[in-house]
């Protein structure tokens, strides 16, 4: 008989030190529709902005690509230059740093994103799903929304709010392996 072993892992989501922001930011792609999700918090934990967003050409990659980009954006517009930059598709990461190529489809999606990451003192790493909870729920909810939303971060969800105050409260997730 064969046994199936599954090892757990604590992870969780840490503060950027100064004068670093974290960009952490998200794709969902379900059977109707995909989405795209980011949220940009300060060394507190503290969230500067977050987005959720619908994306029409729905495949896994091209999502992680859009939300990547639909926030990097924000960082540039609002002068955050220092950046780490945290995503739970190891795919994208080795994407941004050239270690593959990206799919041709996406060339010019992926060149914007590494034209804005160039005037940036940026880092780039990957978190697990599981503490990448609030982009994860933020691109969920870009797969039911019809245009880009940018939300007001004083009148969040009271689901978000409490992902984000565990988070800033330095609280585990579990992972299952």
């Amino acid at each position: 008989m064969e046994h199936n072993i599954v090892t757990e892992r604590i992870v969780n989501w840490r503060k950027p030190s100064p004068p670093f922001v974290k960009l952490n930011s998200d794709g969902a792609v379900n059977n109707l529709s995909a989405g795209a999700g980011g949220i940009i918090r300060d060394n507190s934990g503290s969230i500067l902005a977050a987005f959720a967003a619908p994306i029409h050409r729905p495949n896994a990659i091209t999502a992680e690509l859009l939300a990547l980009n639909y926030r990097l954006k924000i960082c540039k517009n609002r002068g955050f230059n220092n950046v780490w930059i945290e995503v739970d598709a190891m795919l994208l990461i080795q994407i941004i740093n050239d270690t593959i190529p990206g799919n041709p489809q996406n060339f010019y999606l992926i060149r914007e994103i590494k034209h804005c990451i160039s005037s940036m003192n940026f880092f780039i790493s990957h978190i697990y799903r599981e503490a990448n909870i609030c982009a994860d729920w933020l691109a969920k909810k870009g797969c039911s929304l019809s245009n880009y939303e940018e939300l007001d971060i004083r009148m969040l969800n009271p689901v978000l709010k409490g992902m984000v105050n565990l988070d800033k409260a330095g609280m585990p997730y579990i992972r299952n392996e």
